[in-house]
């Protein structure tokens, strides 16, 4: 398994993104249950009360991604915004566009190429604690892992790195480290 590295280093964030409220990101295809964008949502449930300016950027193929953001409260959907499927190029700003990366897979994952990238692209990694994400993040020292299939641990472990941006910082330097062996 390999990553381009460097093309993901830089790029400018979409449009109003982050923001000051803090954005999450995921990428990934949406009504594939083992994806764990489900769990993500609960999560943001928890988090959205709590952070009146949180916004959760997704992106990637869905059969009906109105079905997707229906999953979602009604007081909240207007702080989720569906991309659809994105190009490569807009991968990357998407990856720049977020202050925590959000890979909440719930399983059936061999290596977490998406988790790779958006560590290639310095992103802070916030991730279920699956074995293929616990090998890429060094057993939580490249990203926080959260138990999987927990939406109230992901809120946790989200809002704690949302808190602390040296953490944020300190994860991001280590996620670079850490994916540089995948480079190819």
């Amino acid at each position: 398994n390999g990553v381009a590295t460097r093309r993901y280093r830089k790029a400018e964030p979409l449009p109003g993104w982050p923001g000051p409220g803090g954005a999450i990101g995921f990428l990934g295809r949406l009504d594939e249950p083992r994806k764990g964008l489900h769990v993500l949502l609960k999560a943001f449930e928890i988090l959205g009360p709590q952070r009146p300016g949180l916004r959760l950027l997704v992106a990637g193929r869905a059969a009906d991604p109105e079905e997707v953001l229906h999953r979602v409260p009604a007081d909240l959907r207007d702080r989720v915004v569906m991309l659809g499927q994105v190009s490569e190029e807009d991968k990357v700003r998407v990856l720049h566009s977020v202050d925590v990366f959000c890979s909440p897979n719930t399983g059936g994952e061999s290596f977490g190429i998406v988790t790779a990238e958006a560590m290639a692209a310095g992103v802070p990694i916030v991730a279920s604690d699956i074995e293929a994400f616990r090998q890429v993040l060094q057993g939580g020292q490249a990203g926080e892992l959260f138990a999987t299939g927990d939406p109230a641990d992901l809120a946790r472990a989200a809002g704690r790195l949302l808190d602390d941006p040296a953490r944020r910082a300190s994860l991001s330097a280590a996620a670079l480290a850490a994916v540089a062996q995948y480079d190819w």
